[in-house]
């Protein structure tokens, strides 16, 4: 008896592969743009001129303000892998240890790389948000994830007994949210000439000075 077979499942391991590196190529460029000349002066063909793609495949990835999104998302983590930050080994041995110098100190290498890596691009998105109302509700919620990810930071300093007495976790949150964004940083790098390893001290002093 002669069984007959169904299609063979099309397995196109090239053409995912290809993708892959047009999809680099697009959000490497669309990041680098943002950063560097805002979010009004980046156009699609600028990307795609930049990412040497046809408009046609930077679209078939994403329109501006989602290109934009998923820039951020790059910038908060460094990299495309689907692990939030505060999964990150890094943040996670900050909020681990419990010695007060060492906790400041492993917070300010995370918060300048993070910093550093983010403020660029978060000023093309705030600059987006007048020009795409769209965005003014993902900007909320970037920024309500942001003080988030902060207040856990802080809530293991408070646990391990490194906060200062008569501060509370909201108002030590409130502060780093105010002060850690971009504006300062982009203040301290661009106009002060400031270096990575300053800025990090800069943090490491704010978590000292601040709440312990």
């Amino acid at each position: 008896m002669h069984v007959a077979k169904g299609p063979r499942p099309y397995h196109a391991p090239r053409r995912a592969e290809q993708a892959a590196v047009t999809r680099e190529a697009i959000l490497t460029a669309a990041s680098r743009l943002f950063a560097a000349q805002g979010y009004a002066a980046t156009t699609i063909a600028a990307i795609a001129a930049e990412a040497r793609v046809t408009p046609k495949s930077v679209y078939a990835l994403a329109d501006k303000p989602t290109l934009l999104l998923l820039a951020v998302d790059r910038a908060i983590v460094g990299d495309d892998e689907p692990v939030p930050l505060l999964r990150r080994p890094a943040v996670q041995a900050m909020i681990a240890e419990r010695d007060p110098a060492v906790q400041a100190r492993l917070a300010g290498r995370v918060g300048a790389a993070t910093l550093l890596r983010l403020y660029p691009i978060y000023r093309a998105f705030e600059q987006a948000v007048a020009a795409e109302p769209e965005l003014a509700e993902h900007w909320r919620t970037y920024q309500r994830r942001r003080r988030a990810d902060i207040r856990v930071c802080v809530k293991a300093m408070a646990d391990a007994g490194n906060l200062r007495a008569g501060l509370t976790v909201d108002r030590a949150t409130d502060t780093l949210w105010a002060l850690l964004s971009w504006n300062p940083i982009a203040l301290l790098v661009e106009e002060r000439g400031w270096s990575r390893p300053r800025i990090a001290r800069w943090i490491e002093e704010l978590f000292v000075n601040l709440l312990n």
